[in-house]
């Protein structure tokens, strides 16, 4: 059996699922951290059995310490070692910048930004004893070509790669390596939800005329954790199609 364990957060999202299932299906056990309870987790549980992986369900709101405390405190209780941290939550809000509330404003930063930031605390002192590890955060095509109305959306965007860099030249010493993804945009999760138009907009903008497979990101994801990654650290990915050049 393999001993390789990835925490993910978010995992009821789009993106993540297929990382998820890919990530069984290269040998990792999961840790699993989700707010949304009402979601079927079957699909990795059954892939999971079908392995001989474990599969576990921590119920935590990422934007509370309280919350990731007692999430992390149990999930190192039940696996001996991280490898991976693979940081998939999120959530956006439009609104121009001078009209939206400060509470929403604070809802995105504190699940985008702090949110990630508090589940590495509590998580990196164990890669410290290991004297290994891999930190997966994610950014977004948004934060380096911003739409109107995403001001909440791209500042923690832009902020999780600041983080990204810095956490890497704290932790190499520790052979931790920290990198980001910044998506662009991929046939999955919110992107189905707007209208026909807008997509065809975004399909037609960028080079490769085409939404992303959900499976670059899951690959990209597996590189990163892997050998190919293991002198790869405080970068960030731009899988976008060729959106940002």
């Amino acid at each position: 059996m393999s001993n390789k364990v990835a925490v993910i957060t978010g995992v009821s999202g789009g993106l993540a699922q297929e990382v998820v299932l890919t990530m069984l299906r290269s040998n990792y056990h999961i840790a699993a951290i989700n707010r949304n309870t009402d979601f079927d987790f079957s699909i990795f549980q059954n892939e999971a059995t079908k392995r001989g992986l474990q599969f576990k369900v921590y119920t935590a709101d990422i934007s509370s310490e309280e919350s990731i405390a007692n999430a992390t405190q149990q999930l190192l209780i039940d696996f001996n070692r991280i490898d991976a941290i693979v940081h998939l939550a999120g959530i956006s809000y439009s609104g121009m910048s001078w009209k939206q509330s400060v509470e929403k404003w604070n809802e995105v930063l504190a699940i985008n930004l702090t949110g990630p930031m508090l589940l590495s605390k509590h998580l990196i002192p164990q890669m410290k004893k290991q004297n290994e590890g891999c930190i997966i955060y994610f950014s977004s095509i948004v934060a380096h070509r911003p739409v109107a109305g995403t001001s909440a959306y791209a500042a923690s965007k832009s902020g999780i790669e600041g983080l990204t860099r810095t956490q890497a030249i704290e932790l190499g010493s520790s052979n931790i390596r920290v990198n980001c993804i910044a998506p662009g945009y991929f046939d999955a999760g919110m992107i189905r939800e707007i209208n026909e138009e807008l997509r065809n907009e975004l399909i037609l903008s960028t080079p490769l005329k085409s939404l992303g497979n959900p499976n670059s990101i899951a690959e990209t994801v597996l590189y990163l954790c892997g050998t190919g990654g293991q002198f790869t650290t405080g970068q960030t990915l731009h899988i976008n199609g060729g959106l940002f050049i």
